[in-house]
């Protein structure tokens, strides 16, 4: 048995602080400055993975490393200081293989974050609100890990509060309210004026949005349409309610659009878009005489799994444009499409930021109730280009 403890070069320890950012390895806390005083200070501890010794005293360390390797890098993790505590007293918890992997994991991602250039800076926008009553939130820790894996990085730290663009509509009235409609579609304005008015350039803009089918039209209108944007979609392919971004495995869908009733002309229209279900009948019923058009997969069912791939999203974004031409041929007198929709939250968004806003009709966006009838929510009317 060795009880003889190595030590760590000064050669270990620099790169060690390189491959860990010089932040804490199992919170990411920056190291070399006092979170609340902001005094400069080096806060970091060099931690065992495997204890420096084989004796019982040395925590892991009877597990099966030579001691020549002890002392090396692959070994050692940055921490601060009570987190290096955390794992030296709580040894079942903090197993030699997890550790191991919250070190690769971290190391991982500072390599990727410190290597990514300002051309793939993104503003974060996120919108939470409610579902028929139930608060719904868009945790932090899943937007970053969706823009991370798309090779992207935020330009503002999502762990600090309020430094990235965010809409918070569960303070609305109550959905029974006449004034919940326009007041979330109000707050959701000045918001996105914050994205238009920004003093430094935006190149690129992440939505992260999940509340009522007619707030997220509203939210795609106001968004300004010159910044290049990249809108997520929950995923629910094994990654829980929690997960967002696209599966790479996914089938891409197509989308085709179809008159389903009226004349082919005059001035009302209507559209049914039929993305999580079939609703084309109900939204004939609803439209009083109008010509009704419907947006559906074209070679499969209507499923809450139909965005699942990025490319989906992509295929309905131009199929939704080209049913706008349709209109703008065949029904020139038309100034305004009734929407009805069961979507899922990025295609509503993309409803409202593929219209022409100075250009093409207002949008009527209609509320389905619980008991299944839609009803108009709000009016998006035409606006003026921004200068």
């Amino acid at each position: 048995m060795v009880t003889q403890r190595g030590s760590i070069s000064t050669e270990t320890t620099l790169r060690l602080w390189v491959v860990a950012g010089g932040r804490c390895e199992y919170c990411n806390s920056y190291l070399l400055e006092d979170e609340v005083s902001g005094y400069s200070i080096n806060l970091g501890d060099r931690a065992h993975i495997v204890g420096a010794m084989d004796t019982s005293g040395s925590p892991r360390g009877d597990a099966d490393l030579p001691m020549a390797e002890r002392e090396g890098v692959d070994n050692l993790m940055l921490l601060c200081r009570p987190h290096h505590r955390v794992i030296d007293r709580l040894i079942t918890e903090h197993t030699v293989e997890g550790l191991r992997r919250m070190k690769r994991e971290h190391e991982d991602r500072i390599r990727l974050v410190s290597g990514l250039k300002d051309d793939v800076a993104t503003v974060v926008m996120r919108v939470t609100g409610g579902i028929r009553g139930a608060p719904v939130e868009v945790p932090r820790e899943t937007v970053l890990a969706a823009v991370r894996d798309d090779g992207r990085f935020p330009r503002y730290p999502l762990a600090l509060s309020g430094e990235d663009v965010e809409v918070d509509l569960r303070g609305l009235p109550d959905e029974g309210d006449r004034s919940y409609w326009a007041t979330g579609a109000r707050v959701i304005e000045q918001a996105t004026a914050r994205i238009r008015e920004a003093q430094q350039p935006i190149g690129h803009l992440s939505v992260f949005a999940l509340t009522r089918i007619p707030l997220l039209v509203a939210l795609g209108y106001h968004l300004d349409d010159k910044i290049p944007t990249t809108i997520y979609q929950r995923r629910r392919d094994g990654t829980g309610d929690k997960g967002w971004g696209f599966d790479p495995g996914a089938v891409a869908v197509a989308f085709s659009t179809g008159r389903i009733a009226g004349p082919g002309h005059g001035d009302s229209v209507a559209v049914a878009v039929s993305l999580t279900a079939p609703i084309g009948p109900e939204v004939v019923a609803s439209a009083d005489g109008a010509t009704v058009y419907e947006i559906a997969p074209a070679w499969t069912a209507p499923s809450r799994d139909v965005l699942s791939a990025r490319a989906s999203l992509d295929a309905f974004a131009d199929t939704y444009h080209r049913f706008l031409a349709t209109v703008e041929r065949d029904h020139p007198d038309c100034h305004q499409i009734d929407i009805f929709a069961a979507a899922p939250a990025a295609a509503a968004v993309q409803l409202g930021r593929g219209v022409m806003r100075d250009a093409q009709p207002t949008l009527v966006v209609h509320d389905r109730d619980a008991d299944g009838t839609f009803h108009p929510a709000l009016t998006l009317a035409r606006l003026r280009a921004h200068g």
